[in-house]
């Protein structure tokens, strides 16, 4: 495959050059919705999401199936939950109630947080299947017959890789309790369809699971494989863990081939995300978790995903501090390739990361910027005249406002709960009695850098009026720079002097830099 090419289109070209006749690809994912799904495990969704793209972007027909494996058992009670949940351990998530009491079920809670997410990103090409409800449906009746009547295969499979081989009375299958509902059980199989099982609770009984499906689960080791075979999966990438040495990748593969003839689809690994500045991927059950809607309080959606598009097998980390700034700028880049044919995986990258293709290039404004106006006027009219003032809007159209306005908002998020001191200011409203100790000739550029503010000199050329006049003076360049940030913030540093000065309101800024108030 020609290594140029990005990471979901290699992907892509392969799906298609194994089963070069299929009628319509299918890209799989799912999650058991237990629990949080963060920015770190979302990475699975969103690499299935860029090689379904790219298959289409082929001119080929696909789906990608999300699967809600909602038919596990409720495990353990999380943290923060009530105590007297333990009661409902062995319940599948699905029946476990929802401890914040605001959706029917458990499981229901987290997929609606899913869901939610999915939305923000602006990931909508989904087509959504439920485990609790498959199995009630009958769906996997011939192959759970199947996975029974190969069970001495599977077992000696499985133990290929357990420390504590299983037993030859276990079999490959969960019995869920008709009376308890719980898989507290113990069940062996007496052919065709039928099971005999007893339950922790008292309940003895022999379970038809072909005329009442449901009750009965194929474990994970042997769902997972039996999934890629009921829907003849062609990628379905996964995490580390998985594919660990004796990880569920090593069984699932020859248990797909053997026990349910179907060859495994592509598969392969992604690697971890991490919060910059932790050490440890990030985790549920340590804490360390940022959620997608956190991640979207200073990422515009676009961003984010393009976060995502970096090589698969290179673990990243998402950054809070000043690093936002690179990243946006880097995405800025990007889609200047797009549209100018520059970086052709950068381009391609920008291209992945986009729901829809505006038809002509956005006019953006740098984060960095962004987070000067956010302080400068938290009104909206305000920001609009200052971009307008500042020439970064040049006859903007009404979609180059909106996404200005929400990168400020995005910005002003970021400086209020993660940037350091050095990114904030506050514009002093009387002179600072500090400046009574600049030097004359520096106040006296800056009486003359009013001048031109008056003139109308745009950013760049105030920044360069004020390099030049103290060069020409013999003035040390970086002592003046600090002095007309303490003319205006009472400070020794802030934003790029120059276009900073041309954010305020020409009034004010003439008035301070010439002393007057």
């Amino acid at each position: 495959m020609n290594e140029s090419k990005h990471w979901a289109d290699k992907y892509a070209e392969e799906i298609v050059e194994k089963k070069p006749d299929k009628e319509k690809y299918l890209v799989k994912s799912g999650i058991t919705p237990s629990g949080v799904v963060h920015a770190g495990n979302f990475r699975e969704i969103i690499t299935q999401n860029f090689v379904h793209k790219a298959i289409k972007k082929r001119g080929e027909k696909s789906t990608y199936l999300y699967f809600w494996d909602d038919y596990d058992r409720f495990r353990k009670v999380p943290k923060g939950v009530d105590k007297s949940w333990k009661k409902y351990i062995g319940l599948p998530v699905t029946e476990t109630p929802d401890p914040w009491e605001c959706h029917e079920s458990y499981a229901e809670h987290f997929k609606s947080e899913v869901n939610e997410e999915l939305k923000r990103l602006n990931i909508n090409e989904l087509e959504f299947k439920s485990a609790s409800e498959e199995y009630k449906k009958g769906t996997f009746t011939e192959l759970i017959k199947k996975a029974l009547e190969n069970q001495d295969k599977i077992r000696e499979i499985l133990n290929r890789y357990r420390e504590e081989p299983h037993g030859e009375e276990w079999i490959p299958i969960r019995v869920y309790c008709e009376e308890c509902g719980k898989d507290t059980t113990e069940s062996k199989y007496l052919g065709e369809y039928e099971l005999e099982y007893k339950c922790d609770c008292g309940e003895k009984s022999v379970l038809n699971f072909k005329k009442n499906p449901g009750n009965a689960k194929l474990p994970w080791r042997v769902d997972w494989p039996m999934q890629w075979s009921k829907y003849d999966v062609d990628f379905e990438s996964s995490g580390k863990e998985h594919q660990a040495s004796g990880g569920s990748v090593d069984t699932a593969i020859p248990i797909s081939k053997e026990i349910f003839n179907q060859e495994p689809p592509i598969q392969p690994m992604y690697e971890f995300i991490s919060i910059k500045g932790q050490k440890e991927k990030m985790s549920s059950s340590k804490g360390n978790v940022i959620k997608i809607k956190e991640l979207l309080e200073v990422y515009e959606p676009n961003v984010a995903l393009y976060l995502y598009t970096t090589k698969i097998n290179k673990a990243f980390e998402i950054a809070f501090d000043e690093e936002i700034i690179n990243i946006y700028n880097r995405f800025d880049r990007a889609e200047e390739s797009y549209f100018e044919d520059g970086d052709e995986n950068e381009a391609r990258r920008y291209e992945l990361s986009m729901k829809e293709i505006p038809e002509q290039q956005p006019q953006r404004i740098p984060f960095g910027f962004c987070s000067t106006i956010a302080q400068v006027s938290k009104d909206k009219e305000k920001r609009k005249n200052i971009l307008k003032r500042t020439g970064h809007l040049k006859n903007p159209s009404e979609k180059d406002i909106e996404l200005a306005l929400k990168r400020i908002e995005l910005a002003g998020n970021w400086i209020e709960k993660y940037a350091s001191e050095k990114y904030k200011y506050k514009i002093k409203e009387k002179i600072p009695k500090s400046v009574e100790d600049i030097d004359k000739e520096i106040l006296e550029i800056y009486e003359k850098t009013a001048e031109e503010i008056k003139k109308g000199k745009n950013g760049q050329e105030i920044q360069q009026f004020i390099y030049e006049t103290a060069k020409e003076k013999e003035i040390p360049i970086g002592k003046t720079f600090k002095a007309g940030y303490q003319l205006i913030l009472g400070k020794k540093q802030g934003p790029r002097l120059g276009p900073f000065l041309t954010t305020l309101e020409e009034n004010f800024v003439v008035k301070r830099l010439k002393r007057k108030g």
